[in-house]
Protein backbone atom coordinates (compact mmCIF):
# COMPACT_ATOMS: atom_id res chain seq x y z
CA UNK A 1 0.00 0.00 0.00
CA UNK A 2 1.23 3.70 -0.50
CA UNK A 3 1.39 5.65 2.42
CA UNK A 4 0.63 9.13 3.19
CA UNK A 5 1.71 11.04 6.04
CA UNK A 6 0.25 14.28 7.56
CA UNK A 7 2.49 16.91 7.28
CA UNK A 8 3.49 17.46 10.97
CA UNK A 9 4.72 13.71 11.35
CA UNK A 10 8.61 14.53 11.55
CA UNK A 11 10.64 12.61 8.90
CA UNK A 12 12.76 11.05 11.12
CA UNK A 13 9.94 8.86 12.76
CA UNK A 14 8.51 7.88 9.11
CA UNK A 15 10.79 5.05 8.82
CA UNK A 16 9.48 3.84 12.39
CA UNK A 17 6.01 4.14 11.06
CA UNK A 18 6.95 2.56 7.68
CA UNK A 19 8.13 -0.67 9.66
CA UNK A 20 5.42 -0.68 12.33
CA UNK A 21 2.88 -0.82 9.34
CA UNK A 22 4.74 -4.03 7.71
CA UNK A 23 4.62 -5.45 11.19
CA UNK A 24 1.27 -5.38 11.57
CA UNK A 25 0.52 -7.67 7.57
CA UNK A 26 -2.35 -5.51 6.78
CA UNK A 27 -2.06 -5.87 2.73
CA UNK A 28 -1.85 -4.53 -0.05
CA UNK A 29 -5.64 -3.34 -0.52
CA UNK A 30 -8.18 -2.22 2.08
CA UNK A 31 -10.39 -5.19 3.26
CA UNK A 32 -13.42 -3.13 3.42
CA UNK A 33 -13.16 -0.68 0.16
CA UNK A 34 -10.74 -2.13 -1.88
CA UNK A 35 -8.68 0.97 -1.57
CA UNK A 36 -4.93 1.09 -2.07
CA UNK A 37 -3.46 4.11 -0.34
CA UNK A 38 -2.84 4.56 3.45
CA UNK A 39 -2.95 7.83 5.90
CA UNK A 40 -1.15 8.15 8.73
CA UNK A 41 -2.77 11.22 10.82
CA UNK A 42 -1.12 12.52 13.73
CA UNK A 43 -3.91 13.08 16.95
CA UNK A 44 -2.29 14.69 19.56
CA UNK A 45 0.04 11.91 21.11
CA UNK A 46 -1.21 9.24 18.93
CA UNK A 47 -0.67 8.11 14.89
CA UNK A 48 -4.13 6.59 13.47
CA UNK A 49 -2.78 4.58 10.19
CA UNK A 50 -6.04 4.39 7.89
CA UNK A 51 -7.41 3.68 4.75
CA UNK A 52 -7.28 6.84 2.89
CA UNK A 53 -10.39 6.02 0.93
CA UNK A 54 -13.08 4.81 3.43
CA UNK A 55 -11.16 5.84 7.11
CA UNK A 56 -11.18 2.07 8.31
CA UNK A 57 -8.14 2.17 11.12
CA UNK A 58 -6.26 -0.44 10.80
CA UNK A 59 -3.25 0.62 13.65
CA UNK A 60 -2.79 3.37 16.35
CA UNK A 61 0.77 4.35 17.57
CA UNK A 62 1.10 5.89 20.72
CA UNK A 63 4.20 8.75 20.54
CA UNK A 64 6.18 8.93 24.26
CA UNK A 65 7.82 12.06 24.60
CA UNK A 66 11.34 12.28 25.02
Amino acid sequence: MKVIFDPDIPEEIKEDILNAIKEENIGEICKFCGGDTLYVAHLGNILDVKCYECGHSYLEIELEEE
